[in-house]
């Protein structure tokens, strides 16, 4: 009998990193930005599945836009979704060709390399190779790619709720091909200041609106559940994400200054907390300078189908499937796995939420998506 070691070498073995590496550059030369993704990539998707004896459909959506979902397998045991959205951010302000998929020094450019038509490939390689080893599925392997995910209408409850139905996920976005448990939490807020207007040649008697706010913004920063560090989330970040602030009128004390905040939270800090803690916060500064109007609220321009703060969704290190996957790696990799918290939103996060085990991890570096 056929060990399950001689099996994983057999499937390993048939990869393809070469043939991995045209079907990412093809994939990027085929445009596919958000909210107008065409159905050529998703048609490409199908097709490339299709030649290799794989079944495949288009989940049409609307004119012009299709999630594309592939599967092998039969058994009666539980069903792995690898997941990714097709689509890609816009080509604003790129200064390479964003369709030409050059490689330069063993890198691979084009608006979608690394968020996320190299993970695209590879799960669709992958897929091939477990097809071509004859190895018997206890149950189904499931590839869905939905439109949307980059802010053009995310079409990922259609892509679940449909054939990409699964009892786990693997999520492809770009980790550095660290295991990412779950994903942050957010927390969206304005903070405001009010002041005292008054000529900027007598600005000593009023109020400036700004200064105080300067103020605000570096004690929010400096709060100690900033500060506090988890071996694998790191820190929750907190970002001052833009500002403004008085230019009513020319030579004047500025009266009112708002500040918009985007922050992410670590399992360790629920938005309930945070909300606590920011009117410690601004209560003591008010105590201790008498000229100081200030207030929080949730951002008013937040999308109202999404709540303005979440907390953060995980799975622990010693799930099952987190085991699971960390054992593929092992065997693949030949090394331990690092683990981590995706620092963004993807649909891992959405999967969790709705009681499905998911995971994250992926090809390229968040920072350049």
């Amino acid at each position: 009998m056929t060990s399950q070691t001689d099996l994983n070498a057999r499937t390993l073995a048939l990869l393809d990193p070469e043939a991995t590496v045209e079907l990412a550059r093809a994939l990027i030369r085929t445009p596919s930005v958000t909210g107008r993704e065409g159905t050529a990539i998703s048609e490409l998707i199908a097709a490339w599945f299709r030649e290799r004896d794989i079944a495949a459909e288009l989940q049409l959506l609307e004119p012009g836009r299709a999630n594309v979902i592939a599967s092998i397998g039969d058994g009666a045991g539980p069903t792995l979704l690898f997941n990714g959205h097709l689509d890609t951010k816009p080509y604003d302000n790129m200064t390479i060709d964003p369709l030409a998929a050059d490689i330069r020094g063993g890198r691979l450019y084009g608006r979608g390399a690394c968020d996320m038509k190299s993970a695209l490939a590879a799960f669709m390689v992958a897929m091939s190779a477990i097809r071509r080893s004859g190895v018997r599925l206890a149950g189904r392997l499931v590839f869905g790619s939905e439109v949307g995910e980059e802010g053009g209408g995310w079409r990922l409850i259609d892509l679940l709720d449909g054939t990409g139905r699964a009892d786990a996920v693997i999520c492809g976005e770009p980790t550095g091909l660290e295991l990412h448990i779950g994903n942050r939490g957010w927390f969206q807020m304005n903070v405001s200041t009010r002041g005292i207007a008054t000529h900027s040649g007598t600005a000593h008697r009023g109020v400036n609106a700004i200064e105080k706010m300067a103020r605000v913004v570096g004690a929010i920063y400096a709060m100690p559940c900033f500060q506090r560090s988890n071996p694998i989330w790191g820190r929750s970040p907190v970002n001052a994400q833009y500002i403004h602030g008085g230019g009513k009128v020319s030579g004047a004390v500025a009266d009112e200054c708002e500040a918009h905040f985007d922050i992410r939270l670590n399992p360790d800090l629920p938005p309930a907390e945070l909300a606590r803690e920011l009117d410690l916060l601004l209560d003591a500064l008010r105590a201790s300078d008498p000229d100081l109007q200030v207030e929080w609220a949730y951002r008013p321009d937040w999308p109202k189908d999404l709540p303005a703060s979440a907390p953060a969704v995980h799975l622990p290190v010693e799930h099952p499937f987190v085991e699971s996957v960390a054992a593929a790696y092992r065997d693949a990799m030949g090394e331990e796995v690092r683990f981590g918290g995706f620092p963004g939103g993807c649909a891992a996060g959405i999967c969790l939420e709705r009681g499905t085990p998911a995971v994250v991890i992926g090809p390229g570096s968040l920072a350049q998506a």
